[in-house]
């Protein structure tokens, strides 16, 4: 069995989104009686740090907040797409890389080899409207991409995040798919469990070749969106 962490590292050099405050951590250091010491670390980050899970509340008011997500839509089959071009992601792309309906769909860019490096910037590839009207028309519950958010930087990230969080679906952003060949995997994105909040970082791992994926079988060509 083959488990791959596309999960980026957070640290205060992770890319964030433009004009957002980088990751903070404060280390406080306690002497034990005995020799030693205790550390205690603070986190000082927003709940869209590096790799994270949208739930839909993030653009839809009446959506369901991530500690409300069934995790079993967060884990189970899914299919790597790759996106060889250097502009955004449009309908006639998703064609050329053979997109077909599946449940839960990740792509791999560009973005991957600079998110690895840390150098993510608003200049990320990204899906087009027209790109992720099809992505939903096709039943993909769970999207995940390697750049900062599924539409381009400015209006079309908010357009598509409303569009996207409005039809229930969940989002997986930051992903680092550099070391992952397109294909079928079993996925495990596991965000932490804050009431009431619209997103959260999580681990996300993708596992091949037995194990797991033989406990979930295939992802059916022409699974549809379920209720």
């Amino acid at each position: 069995m083959t488990i791959l962490d596309v999960s980026v590292t957070l640290s205060p050099r992770t890319p964030v989104w433009p004009g957002v405050r980088p990751c903070g951590f404060g280390v406080e250091r306690r002497s034990l009686p005995g020799g030693g010491e205790a550390v205690t670390t603070r986190l000082d980050l927003i709940a869209h740090a590096g790799t994270h899970v949208d739930a839909p509340l993030h653009f839809c008011a009446t959506g369901r907040s991530i500690d409300q997500v069934a995790l079993q839509k967060l884990i189970g089959p899914c299919r790597v797409f790759e996106h060889l071009g250097t502009d955004h992601i449009g309908p006639a792309d998703l064609e050329g890389m053979g997109f077909s309906p599946v449940r839960r769909a990740l792509f791999k860019t560009a973005n991957s080899a600079r998110v690895h490096r840390g150098e993510l910037g608003r200049d990320y590839i990204s899906f087009l409207p027209g790109a992720l009207a099809a992505l939903i028309a096709g039943g993909v519950e769970v999207l995940g991409i390697d750049g900062l958010a599924i539409g381009p930087y400015g209006d079309s990230s908010d357009a598509n995040h409303v569009a996207f969080c409005g039809a229930g679906g969940l989002i997986v952003e930051m992903l680092d798919l550099s070391a992952v060949p397109p294909g079928d995997y079993v996925m495990l994105a596991l965000p932490l469990r804050l009431e009431g909040v619209e997103a959260s970082p999580a681990r996300v791992i993708l596992v091949k070749d037995g194990g797991l994926a033989a406990v979930f079988g295939p992802q059916p060509a022409n699974e549809r969106r379920r209720s």
